[in-house]
């Protein structure tokens, strides 16, 4: 019987997980086309180690490398600081979602916008830190 075709996001979470087991997530493509991450699980033992940062930047240069952005909900389900997340989340970029509601428009809280992966390699090849800051995003419409 043949197997359903997998997607980009689909093949990504199994990469990470291949990467790294400690991890569990759930990854998908929403209309847009946007990366949802739905869910995202780091043992308590591996938080505060920098295992979520990396996870999180193999996660934003698959999607820069697409040319997509990124949307999530972040949640204490999993025992996480609500603060915390969305600070961390800030950091890699993520902004407000002040288009949730309107037609067309992810769903989830943060939204994420697409950086030019080229600035993404200049900028790890001169050690200046990852890519644009928060504030430096490509104009994509998210206010």
């Amino acid at each position: 019987m043949d197997q359903p075709p997998t997607s980009w996001a689909d093949d990504l979470a199994e990469e990470i997980q291949t990467s790294y087991p400690a991890v569990r997530l759930q990854l998908g493509i929403d209309r847009g086309p946007y990366l949802v991450v739905f869910w995202i699980l780091l043992p308590e033992s591996e938080r505060g180690n920098g295992l979520g940062t990396r996870v999180m930047e193999h996660v934003t240069a698959a999607a820069d490398l697409r040319g997509v952005s990124i949307t999530l909900s972040p949640s204490d389900t999993f025992g996480a600081d609500l603060d915390r997340l969305h600070e961390f989340y800030r950091r890699l970029g993520f902004i407000a979602n002040t288009r949730r509601g309107e037609i067309g428009a992810p769903r989830e809280s943060m939204v994420r916008a697409p950086r030019d992966p080229a600035a993404t390699d200049r900028a790890q090849s001169m050690n200046t830190g990852f890519g644009r800051g928060p504030g430096e995003q490509r104009n994509s419409g998210w206010r």
